[in-house]
């Protein structure tokens, strides 16, 4: 069998690079082509000296691991311990997952799978590997490369959702209700006349201590009649808050103003002061994430 050094060190560069490219992708760091490049052809050599037996001990662990930080020092610099560490931490994490899954795909494909130093090989005769393995390679590696890309991508989107959830406890007569808030910067709605943000709870949440009057006003949507069913201690909670969202008129909001509100921050609960719960009919999250909006000042107060 006869094996191309230029074409191992062709393949290997360029996967390099890709991975390279995907790791500064998902860890949003700067970059220029040159340095990526210069990363990739020191991995491209890398992977060639597997090919000469005198070089074999350089395919050791520690001489692994060396390598890659140096590939990751030409590629991204050193600017902070933690930065580099960071890059040099995603970039093993894609050369698993995308390894991973290539190997996995390859067996799946081909039935067949040789590893040998960490690389992957497949023979021919004339020494450039099978026609199905170069395909696969074309092929499969950038459909696996733009999906751990979009994975990594929507991990990291979701870990950043969840720095604004936080939980709410809402208190009314005694009986206290918890849920899960999502701080809006964009929530700026307030009552017209206090002045007193409002923080959007699915009415769902709110049913241990709403009386049913109230919730069939809401329901409704009877700002006229429903008043005369509501009980007299609830008269001078209820407020009707004016609101509009895109591509609608105005609409009108049903709020009530309860004996506290509280959000857990900093491993106590902390009371947000004046605040007035309006009563959302339908589902806040789609998924069940959350089921209050919480106006940015109600957070900045126990910020």
């Amino acid at each position: 069998m006869t094996v191309y050094a230029d074409v191992v060190f062709l393949l290997n560069g360029c996967i390099d690079l890709l991975l390279l490219w995907l790791t500064s992708g998902i860890r949003k760091q700067r970059f220029t082509w040159w340095r990526l490049g210069c990363a990739a052809i020191m991995g491209g050599i890398y992977a060639t000296l597997q090919l000469w037996p005198d070089f074999i001990p350089a395919y050791s662990l520690p001489a692994k691991l060396l390598v890659s930080m140096l590939m990751i020092w030409c590629a991204f610099g050193y600017h902070h311990p933690y930065a580099y560490l960071r890059n040099l931490g995603v970039f093993y994490l894609v050369c698993f997952v995308t390894g991973g899954a290539m190997m996995a795909l390859h067996y799946f494909i081909t039935g067949t799978s040789d590893i040998g130093g960490g690389i992957l090989f497949t023979e021919s005769p004339n020494g450039w590997g099978s026609p199905v393995s170069w395909v696969f390679l074309m092929i499969g590696f950038p459909l696996v490369w733009g999906y751990t890309k979009i994975s990594f991508g929507s991990i990291q989107e979701r870990s950043e959702f969840h720095q604004f959830l936080v939980p709410v406890r809402i208190t009314l007569g005694g009986i206290k209700v918890d849920c899960t808030g999502l701080v809006d910067t964009g929530n700026q709605l307030r009552d017209p006349i206090t002045r007193s943000p409002v923080m959007m709870v699915e009415m769902e949440q709110l049913q241990d201590f709403l009386p049913q009057e109230v919730f069939t006003m809401v329901r409704a949507k009877d700002w006229e009649k429903g008043w005369t069913e509501i009980p007299p201690e609830w008269m001078i909670k209820i407020r009707i808050i004016p609101y509009r969202v895109a591509g609608s008129d105005h609409e009108m909001m049903i709020a009530f103003k309860p004996d506290s509100v509280e959000i857990w921050k900093e491993d106590e609960w902390n009371n947000v002061g004046k605040v007035l719960i309006g009563i959302d009919v339908g589902r806040i999250s789609s998924d069940g994430t959350y089921q209050a909006i919480i106006h940015p000042s109600c957070y900045s107060v126990v910020s």
